[in-house]
């Protein structure tokens, strides 16, 4: 699936508006792990600039938008995204993998964006993709997106460690802002909202049927532990 440019940027706008948003990455004790299996491949020294572009203003049309800025990653570094976004976030039988919903045509909107929070997560996910692309051919002698699904396990496995040796910590970093964003953007969809169950933004037809037995006696047992009454 590949969303149009006025899909994504209305997906990146109600995602932005989201507390989850406004999420910091933690800060890394690197230097306290285990050393992956494999020579670190160099983090790059420099990435492409990003385009001059100016924000979207403070009352955007959502209704007709423009395209303000231009997208920043290439189109075998967007099907990498989906491909990631397949397997951190997969298929099961409430909802199709993130991948599968066009997850990385939002990561693109996303980090092209001209904005201070954008800025520093295209940094990481630039250099990440970079990254991951030249660690797989230092490792398989081939591009991240060809190797096998056990080759891929391997590297995504020493990308999930808390405290990364010194030369990890950037390449875990983003990962850990790249998951943020696959949580993000699938949790701004209709499919992700079904999928926890979210219901609070349909319509209910006829007459308002209260809240369900399991609210109430919820609410119920909060009222008896502040040892008020339940009428």
């Amino acid at each position: 699936m590949t969303p149009s440019r006025r899909e994504t940027l209305q997906w990146m706008m109600t995602a932005a508006a989201l507390p989850l948003a406004r999420w910091t990455p933690p800060a890394m004790a690197a230097g306290q792990g285990t050393p992956p299996p494999f020579v670190v491949a160099d983090w790059p020294a420099t990435l492409p600039p990003p385009a001059p572009a100016q924000g979207y203003g403070r009352d955007p049309d959502l209704i007709a938008p423009k395209v303000p800025w231009p997208l920043t990653l290439s189109k075998v570094q967007r099907a990498t995204v989906d491909l990631l976004g397949d397997l951190i976030l997969p298929a099961d039988e409430q909802s199709p993998g993130a991948g599968k919903l066009g997850v990385g045509a939002f990561v693109d909107e996303w980090i092209s964006a001209p904005y201070p929070t954008q800025r520093k997560d295209r940094e990481q996910v630039l250099g990440g993709l970079i990254w991951l692309d030249a660690q797989s051919r230092a490792l398989h002698k081939t591009a991240f997106d060809v190797i096998t699904p056990a080759q891929r396990a391997g590297l995504l496995d020493a990308l999930t460690v808390t405290a990364p040796v010194a030369g990890m910590a950037r390449p875990v970093a983003f990962m850990d802002t790249l998951r943020h964003l696959f949580v993000l953007g699938f949790y701004s969809l209709p499919e992700g909202k079904a999928d926890m169950g979210f219901i609070g933004d349909q319509p209910t037809p006829g007459d308002y049927p209260g809240p369900s037995p399991e609210a109430l006696a919820h609410f119920k047992g909060i009222l008896a532990g502040l040892g008020l009454p339940v009428s």
